[in-house]
């Protein structure tokens, strides 16, 4: 009986090494990454939304840097009210007046200037926006990812640990003795547990995907998942040094949206002191009177007069325009300050993640795998001598799954640190402007 217990136990120890092969793809389509990258992105709403509100600040920009429209008036005068008659008296007039306004000293130019600075940030903030978006996909599909690749390792131990049971029961209800009751009930409550721990790995799996919907069809999301975790071809180069690390954050398209913000704030302050100048004005009027009662000749009159208004008493609003524009590009210039902190510190976490998981993910792959598959046939061996116990038979397999779930949780932690680090240093994010408008 103890032969054939044994024999049992082998054969279920043939389901661990068998399982360390990745499982096999389907003849059905795949979802990869940048698939899921590029699909995102392509078809993000926010996007068209970005480049029509640039659109629309390049109308404005055109629109604001011409004159006010000249305005026409048009009326009767001194007209007699005995009679109403045009011709009674010599002062009754029609006339046509014509009046236009030049806003003070640079504001048209300034104004359009400013619009086209506020349109530039644009580029960058879709260039942002696509890097967001491809760090948010990554992430989730990687916890998909994850979630999928470990219920496939698990599923192809769980038939180890329903051998387990079986061989607990076999041997629990022979004479010879060799297993307990508890070790019996440690084996069916080990496969209880992992049972539940696939329960809680579909939980995490369904959840990353539907997130996942927010971005993706549903067409794509039926998709199977590729069987390997490929490798981020980010390029690392001089992350220690602060000087090159400071020049890749500085690029960020955050860094370069503020910066034109930055930058229209400063033509603020140059609008805010076209109030300290005069607005001018002109205005031309044609009368027209007719004929007195006896054929008398009456000349026509012409008027003409220039307006221009007086900023006499500015300290309670040109200066105080003045100082708020100022305070504002203040304002925006400590918010580049403290976006910089931000993006630093974010990089530096995680090249200092990526650093240790590196050597985590080397440890586990050059000792820890290595040792517990080597502990389990230790263990195995001992038992079959008569000289070990069934239940650490049954650690050191949940051991050794346990180990190989957690290499496999390091590679996609490490994958998601590399994305991370990949939106931090700005890579693959241009800035694109409009056709034939910002280039």
């Amino acid at each position: 009986m103890k032969n054939a217990v044994i024999g049992l136990t082998l054969i279920a120890l043939g389901f661990i090494n068998e399982s360390r092969a990745e499982p096999a793809a389907g003849p059905h389509l795949t979802l990869g990454l940048q698939q899921a990258i590029a699909y995102a992105v392509s078809n993000d709403p926010w996007l068209k939304g970005s480049a029509l509100n640039e659109r629309a600040l390049l109308a404005e920009s055109v629109a604001d840097g011409e004159l006010p429209d000249p305005s026409l008036s048009m009326g009767l005068f001194n007209l007699a009210t005995d009679t109403f008659d045009f011709d009674q008296e010599p002062m009754s007039q029609f006339t046509v007046a014509f009046a236009q306004n030049f806003p003070r000293g640079d504001t048209l130019q300034l104004k359009r200037r400013q619009k086209r600075q506020q349109s530039s940030a644009y580029p960058f903030l879709r260039a942002d926006r696509k890097a967001r978006v491809a760090l948010k996909v990554s992430l989730l599909w990687l916890d998909t990812f994850l979630a999928r690749q470990s219920v496939a390792l698990i599923e192809n131990n769980r038939h180890l640990f329903e051998q387990l049971v079986d061989v607990a029961h076999a041997n629990y209800t022979s004479t010879s003795g060799l297993t307990r009751q508890q070790d019996m009930i440690r084996a069916e409550l080990e496969l209880s547990r992992l049972d539940d721990r696939l329960s809680r790995l579909w939980q995490a799996h369904d959840a990353a995907q539907q997130a996942l919907g927010e971005w993706l069809p549903a067409t794509l999301l039926k998709r199977a998942l590729p069987d390997n975790l490929q490798t981020s071809n980010l390029i690392l180069k001089g992350v220690d040094d602060k000087q090159q690390m400071h020049a890749h954050i500085v690029k960020h398209p955050r860094v370069q949206a503020l910066d034109r913000n930055i930058v229209v704030s400063a033509t603020e302050i140059e609008l805010a002191r076209q109030h300290y100048k005069p607005e001018w004005g002109i205005n031309a009027a044609y009368a027209y009177r007719d004929d007195g009662p006896g054929e008398d000749d009456r000349s026509n009159f012409i008027s003409m007069a220039f307006t221009v208004d007086l900023p006499l008493f500015t300290a309670n609003r040109q200066d105080r325009r003045v100082s708020a524009a100022s305070d504002r590009r203040a304002a925006a210039q400590t918010e580049r300050v403290l976006l910089l902190r931000e993006l630093m510190a974010g990089f530096r976490q995680t090249v200092a993640e990526l650093l240790r998981l590196d050597e985590r993910l080397t440890r586990y792959q050059d000792y820890l795998m290595p040792q517990v598959h080597d502990q389990a046939d230790a263990i195995l061996a001992s038992y079959r001598s008569d000289g070990g116990d069934f239940a650490e038979v049954v650690r050191a397999h949940i051991a050794e799954l346990n180990t190989r779930v957690m290499a496999l949780q390091l590679k996609v932690e490490r994958q998601k640190t590399l994305a991370k680090m990949q939106y931090f240093l700005g890579a693959n994010s241009v800035a694109e402007p409009l056709e034939g408008e910002l280039k």
